[in-house]
């Protein structure tokens, strides 16, 4: 397999899912590609860039399920079912936002979609609420209902003030 950004990103995905954010580093990544960690710099400046490459992926993802303008409660619920999916998920998603937020946030919940306020809470309450429920089920601590109180706070957070 070539070394490129796109397979460093499989790569990096596939650690994450099987060993979460803790072991996620450059030399482990460079040891499953069987390349020198120096080779990985070539494609990727630093960790803080591969970040933002974990959460443009996971954002390709939402946006794949729901393309802009698409309804944008649909889009946070579908943003926290694949982040889900992945073993520190929202933490990657949440490093990501923090450094390059217009590039990994998801087209129906943007700036240019939802306005500035509306768009910065929504990511928000999304990155938070899934960290905490990862965070929980880590510990084991039930999170059964947590869907449907996500749901329902997305929901408030989307409603327009004239509603």
């Amino acid at each position: 397999m070539a070394l490129t950004a796109e397979s460093i990103t499989t790569t990096a995905l596939d650690i994450l899912s099987r060993y979460g954010l803790g072991d996620l580093s450059m030399r482990r990544l460079a040891r499953e590609l069987d390349v020198q960690p120096s080779a990985l710099y070539w494609h990727v400046k630093d960790k803080q860039e591969l970040f933002v490459l974990i959460a443009k992926r996971m954002n390709t993802e939402v946006d794949a399920r729901c393309p802009a303008p698409s309804d944008p409660l649909a889009a946070v619920l579908a943003l926290r079912e694949i982040l889900l999916t992945y073993r520190d998920g929202a933490e990657i998603m949440l490093l990501g936002y923090s450094i390059a937020p217009d590039e990994v946030t998801p087209a129906s919940l943007a700036v240019q979609s939802l306005g500035a306020e509306t768009s910065q809470g929504i990511m928000a309450h999304a990155l938070g609420a899934v960290a905490i429920e990862q965070n929980r089920n880590l510990f084991d601590i039930e999170t059964s209902d947590s869907g449907e109180f996500f749901a329902a706070a997305a929901g408030r957070l989307l409603k327009s003030p004239a509603e």
